[in-house]
Protein backbone atom coordinates (compact mmCIF):
# COMPACT_ATOMS: atom_id res chain seq x y z
CA UNK A 1 0.00 0.00 0.00
CA UNK A 2 1.27 3.35 -0.89
CA UNK A 3 1.93 6.17 1.39
CA UNK A 4 1.46 10.06 0.64
CA UNK A 5 4.34 12.86 1.09
CA UNK A 6 1.46 14.93 2.29
CA UNK A 7 -0.47 12.81 4.71
CA UNK A 8 3.42 12.36 5.90
CA UNK A 9 3.61 16.01 7.11
CA UNK A 10 3.17 16.91 10.42
CA UNK A 11 3.70 12.73 11.55
CA UNK A 12 5.87 12.62 14.77
CA UNK A 13 8.94 10.35 14.25
CA UNK A 14 9.74 8.18 17.11
CA UNK A 15 12.72 6.95 19.37
CA UNK A 16 12.17 2.95 19.24
CA UNK A 17 14.49 2.92 22.25
CA UNK A 18 13.43 5.53 24.16
CA UNK A 19 10.23 6.19 23.00
CA UNK A 20 10.64 9.65 22.99
CA UNK A 21 9.24 12.02 20.02
CA UNK A 22 12.07 13.69 18.47
CA UNK A 23 10.50 15.85 15.99
CA UNK A 24 7.71 15.91 13.20
CA UNK A 25 7.88 15.80 9.58
CA UNK A 26 8.18 19.07 7.56
CA UNK A 27 9.13 17.10 4.18
CA UNK A 28 10.81 14.10 2.63
CA UNK A 29 14.04 14.55 0.93
CA UNK A 30 13.91 12.35 -2.43
CA UNK A 31 17.24 10.79 -3.70
CA UNK A 32 16.40 11.54 -7.54
CA UNK A 33 19.15 9.26 -8.73
CA UNK A 34 17.68 5.85 -7.29
CA UNK A 35 13.69 7.05 -6.96
CA UNK A 36 13.41 6.58 -3.49
CA UNK A 37 13.49 8.47 -0.14
CA UNK A 38 16.95 9.43 1.08
CA UNK A 39 15.86 11.45 4.27
CA UNK A 40 13.14 12.52 6.27
CA UNK A 41 13.53 16.58 7.34
CA UNK A 42 12.36 17.53 10.76
CA UNK A 43 12.03 21.44 11.23
CA UNK A 44 13.38 23.85 8.89
CA UNK A 45 16.07 26.23 8.74
CA UNK A 46 19.28 26.32 11.40
CA UNK A 47 17.22 23.79 13.65
CA UNK A 48 16.59 21.01 10.92
CA UNK A 49 17.54 18.05 11.53
CA UNK A 50 17.53 14.84 8.90
CA UNK A 51 16.86 11.18 9.69
CA UNK A 52 18.65 8.82 6.81
CA UNK A 53 15.76 6.14 5.64
CA UNK A 54 18.25 3.52 6.51
CA UNK A 55 17.53 4.54 10.21
CA UNK A 56 13.53 4.03 9.29
CA UNK A 57 12.63 0.94 11.19
CA UNK A 58 8.40 1.62 10.60
CA UNK A 59 6.35 4.63 8.74
CA UNK A 60 3.05 3.75 10.29
CA UNK A 61 -0.38 5.91 10.57
CA UNK A 62 0.03 7.66 13.62
CA UNK A 63 4.48 7.87 13.61
CA UNK A 64 7.31 7.14 12.00
CA UNK A 65 9.50 4.77 13.84
CA UNK A 66 13.24 4.95 13.94
CA UNK A 67 16.34 3.16 16.09
CA UNK A 68 17.37 5.07 18.67
CA UNK A 69 17.79 8.92 19.80
CA UNK A 70 20.99 9.63 17.49
CA UNK A 71 18.82 9.20 14.25
CA UNK A 72 18.58 12.88 13.53
CA UNK A 73 21.66 14.28 12.41
CA UNK A 74 23.00 17.75 11.42
CA UNK A 75 22.78 18.84 7.35
CA UNK A 76 26.08 17.57 6.65
CA UNK A 77 26.86 18.87 2.80
CA UNK A 78 24.62 21.83 0.51
CA UNK A 79 21.89 19.25 -0.56
CA UNK A 80 21.30 18.46 3.10
CA UNK A 81 21.43 22.15 4.11
CA UNK A 82 18.76 23.31 0.76
CA UNK A 83 16.49 20.34 2.12
CA UNK A 84 16.69 21.36 5.81
CA UNK A 85 15.93 24.91 3.92
CA UNK A 86 12.71 23.73 2.15
CA UNK A 87 14.12 24.55 -1.17
CA UNK A 88 14.46 20.40 -2.06
CA UNK A 89 10.54 19.52 -1.03
CA UNK A 90 8.75 18.51 -3.79
CA UNK A 91 4.88 19.44 -2.82
CA UNK A 92 4.04 22.46 -4.70
CA UNK A 93 6.87 22.36 -7.05
CA UNK A 94 6.84 23.33 -10.24
CA UNK A 95 7.10 20.28 -13.08
CA UNK A 96 8.35 20.98 -16.30
CA UNK A 97 9.16 18.34 -19.62
CA UNK A 98 12.84 18.12 -20.36
CA UNK A 99 11.59 20.38 -23.50
CA UNK A 100 10.60 23.13 -20.94
CA UNK A 101 7.20 22.55 -20.87
CA UNK A 102 5.29 23.68 -18.20
CA UNK A 103 3.41 20.55 -17.14
CA UNK A 104 1.52 22.06 -13.80
CA UNK A 105 2.65 21.30 -9.74
CA UNK A 106 3.33 18.55 -7.92
CA UNK A 107 0.31 17.79 -5.82
CA UNK A 108 1.60 14.94 -3.76
CA UNK A 109 4.22 12.33 -4.38
CA UNK A 110 3.77 8.29 -3.58
CA UNK A 111 5.97 5.96 -2.46
CA UNK A 112 6.34 2.76 -0.49
CA UNK A 113 6.65 3.73 2.96
CA UNK A 114 8.70 0.05 3.46
CA UNK A 115 11.23 0.80 0.90
CA UNK A 116 11.12 4.34 0.76
CA UNK A 117 11.22 3.95 -3.18
CA UNK A 118 9.33 6.89 -4.89
CA UNK A 119 6.32 5.06 -7.20
CA UNK A 120 4.84 7.83 -8.98
CA UNK A 121 4.03 11.85 -8.95
CA UNK A 122 0.32 13.57 -8.65
CA UNK A 123 1.12 16.66 -11.01
CA UNK A 124 -2.13 18.65 -12.52
CA UNK A 125 -4.77 16.00 -11.51
CA UNK A 126 -2.85 12.86 -12.91
CA UNK A 127 -0.12 10.25 -11.76
CA UNK A 128 3.41 10.37 -13.48
CA UNK A 129 4.91 7.49 -12.88
CA UNK A 130 8.55 7.85 -11.18
CA UNK A 131 10.54 6.40 -13.62
CA UNK A 132 9.76 9.55 -15.40
CA UNK A 133 11.83 11.58 -13.07
CA UNK A 134 14.74 13.07 -14.73
CA UNK A 135 15.76 15.72 -11.83
CA UNK A 136 14.38 17.72 -8.96
CA UNK A 137 16.00 21.34 -7.46
CA UNK A 138 15.30 24.49 -5.87
CA UNK A 139 13.66 25.73 -8.75
CA UNK A 140 11.52 23.07 -10.63
CA UNK A 141 10.99 18.90 -10.86
CA UNK A 142 11.84 18.03 -14.43
CA UNK A 143 10.20 15.05 -16.03
CA UNK A 144 10.91 12.65 -19.49
CA UNK A 145 9.87 14.38 -22.08
CA UNK A 146 7.48 11.68 -23.00
CA UNK A 147 5.43 12.84 -20.43
CA UNK A 148 4.66 15.54 -22.33
CA UNK A 149 1.30 14.75 -23.57
CA UNK A 150 -0.11 18.17 -23.82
Amino acid sequence: MSESFRQSLGRKVVSRATAHELGVVAHLLPAIDCRSVAAIVLGRGKKAQLVDWDHVSGFGADAVMVADDAAPHSPSDQREQAAANGKLELLGKRTLSELGNELGTVIDVLFDPVSGIVEALAVAGRQIPADALVGAGSYAVVIDATQDTD
